[in-house]
């Protein structure tokens, strides 16, 4: 061979592996379009957030496994679920011939540990240190590569792991599985509560059916009573008013403690009309250390008080108050317990409030739970805004208030101009970036009264109490001359991209006098809006129809 020939067969192989390499890259960003394309970050996450608050485990675990299936290309599934200390097969798919004691992991602090460090997928290796060797080998025999954890807080109810036949490097994939994991984890974290309130209230019955005291029969029933009360804030002073009955004393007042790091102090009171102070912080404190949940003392009991904690419990005396006692209402929120003169001795108010504290504890540390559930499923995870379920919960109360006090009120509804084509172009993450920034944006433009929400999509809803057509028609212009000077920095994709709106406006009573009615008509406003051409507003006319306007 000579020279030439060799440098010409080197040339051309070198050819064919550049172009090999091309292909393979043009390959790879092909899947990796595909797999960001499958479906929108923020439609999945509000259509799981939905399933997640509303449905049941069993339901909600199907979506799971149905979209890792499906969006996700995950050919082999195993799900432990944890029960009893141990990780136990739970769920699978795409294997065969096993035992399910081959898949039965104990479940230890250090396995803990390891998989509460993240809800993104991990490679199998990294679980190996964690495992028996018969349980990693069989998860290898099984062929799943990845794992995943279902946790919320201390809480971890079970550990996925999958094979993924697309993708499964790309920040998108991560990303969707992370949020399909934090989903999964609030059903599950509801049902605990579920479970939890259900325990307590078997315990009460059957405490109730066993004793033979009237007395006991009593306090039990009074804890039945404030099941019903999932609100901490509304809990307390049913609280109080329970220790009013059952100690038979005329005026009860509790000091406590707010809920998180705040300084503040609340106070929830009954039959006391008095102007009560409430005491500084160091000096609630100082008074924790003379009572505890074993004593109720009396005033001059505690002895070795200065100021200004003396002058603050003879102020409560003047108001017909005698006694004090720890009362804490949750694991971190201390309380003071101040009562009137007793009908009973001191020893019967010790029995009756040692029965009282811990189902207290536990009522108000499930309610405060629940309330941060609520406000989970209440908020849209990709703009921190309202979600659709809060949006039309409170659009029914405002209008109410509107008509029982002969008022107006305005809706706005709006959305983003061409979202599709920048899907189309840039890929669904950039198009919910833009939706995230929107966030922002919204909550400089309307009122401390108004409500925004995230509709869906890429729609959104202002609710404006006290707001009449003027009222409305300003908002609306504001906020359609900021889009033109809002700018999406994406710096991986593009510089910037500029947006635009189409809004469309209805008033109650004038265009709707009920939820569906006002709503449907602030949205043919908007479809009239954008069907003369988009980017400009519309207040809703009695001449639009239901072919108002094309979306």
């Amino acid at each position: 061979m000579t020279t030439q020939t060799a440098l010409i067969f080197i040339l051309g192989i070198l050819v064919i592996y550049l172009a090999f390499l091309l292909l393979s890259r043009r390959h790879r960003e092909k899947r990796r379009a595909a797999m960001i394309n499958l479906m929108s970050v923020g439609e999945f996450t509000d259509f799981l957030r939905a399933n997640s608050v509303d449905g049941t485990i069993l339901v909600v675990a199907g979506k799971v496994s149905q979209a890792l299936k499906t969006a996700f290309g995950c050919d082999k599934i195993v799900f432990l679920r944890k029960q009893r200390g141990f990780l136990e097969l739970n769920y699978y798919h795409g294997i065969s011939r096993f035992d399910r004691a081959e898949f039965r992991v104990r479940f230890t602090s250090e396995l803990a540990g390891r998989l509460r460090e993240s809800f993104s997928p991990q490679p199998l290796s990294s679980l190996q240190p964690f495992l028996t060797e018969p349980v990693f080998r069989k998860l290898t025999e099984s062929r799943v590569s990845l794992f995943f954890p279902i946790f919320w807080r201390d809480n971890l109810y079970g550990v996925y792991f999958i094979n993924s036949t697309i993708e499964t490097t790309t920040p998108g994939f991560a990303l969707l599985v992370a949020n399909l994991a934090h989903s999964l984890s609030a059903a599950y974290h509801v049902k605990w509560h579920e479970s939890r309130y259900e325990k307590l209230q078997q315990k009460l019955l059957a405490d109730d059916g066993r004793r033979q005291s009237p007395d006991d029969r009593t306090e039990a029933a009074a804890i039945l009573e404030l099941f019903r009360h999932r609100s901490a804030e509304s809990l307390v002073p049913r609280l109080v008013e329970t220790v009013q009955n059952r100690l038979n004393v005329p005026r009860v007042v509790l000091f406590y403690e707010s809920k998180g790091k705040t300084e503040e102090l609340h106070i929830a009171r009954c039959g006391v009309t008095d102007h009560l102070v409430l005491p500084s912080r160091s000096s609630f404190r100082s008074l924790l250390h003379h009572v505890t949940t074993e004593q109720v003392k009396p005033f001059e009991g505690i002895s070795d008080l200065q100021e200004p904690e003396a002058g603050w419990l003879a102020g409560l005396k003047r108001s017909g108050l005698r006694y004090l006692t720890s009362f804490p209402l949750s694991d971190d929120r201390a309380g003071l317990l101040a009562l009137g003169e007793m009908n009973e001795a001191e020893a019967a108010a010790v029995i009756h409030l040692g029965k009282l504290r811990p189902a207290a504890r536990a009522l108000v540390n499930n309610a405060e739970s629940f309330e941060e559930m609520e406000a989970l499923s209440f908020t849209d995870s990709l703009t921190g805004l309202a979600n659709q379920r809060y949006f039309r919960k409170r659009l029914e109360e405002e209008i109410d208030r509107a008509r029982r006090h002969n008022r107006s009120l305005a809706l706005v509804v709006f959305d983003l101009d061409e979202l599709k084509a920048i899907n189309d172009q840039y890929g669904h993450l950039t198009g919910d970036a833009i939706i995230r920034g929107m966030g922002p944006i919204l909550k400089s433009s309307i009122r401390a009264i108004d409500i925004i929400a995230r509709y869906g999509g890429d729609e959104f809803c202002v609710i404006m109490p006290e707001a009449d057509v003027a009222t409305c028609r300003r908002f609306m212009e504001r906020l359609q001359s900021k889009m033109p000077e809002a700018k999406f920095p994406l710096p991986e994709i593009h510089p910037e991209i500029n947006c635009t709106i189409s809004q469309g406006g209805a008033i109650f009573p004038l265009h709707g006098r009920d939820p569906n009615s006002l709503f449907r008509a602030a949205d043919l406003a908007l479809l009239r809006a954008k069907g003369q051409g988009r980017n400009q507003f519309l207040i809703h006319d009695a001449s639009f129809s239901e072919d108002a306007g094309t979306s």
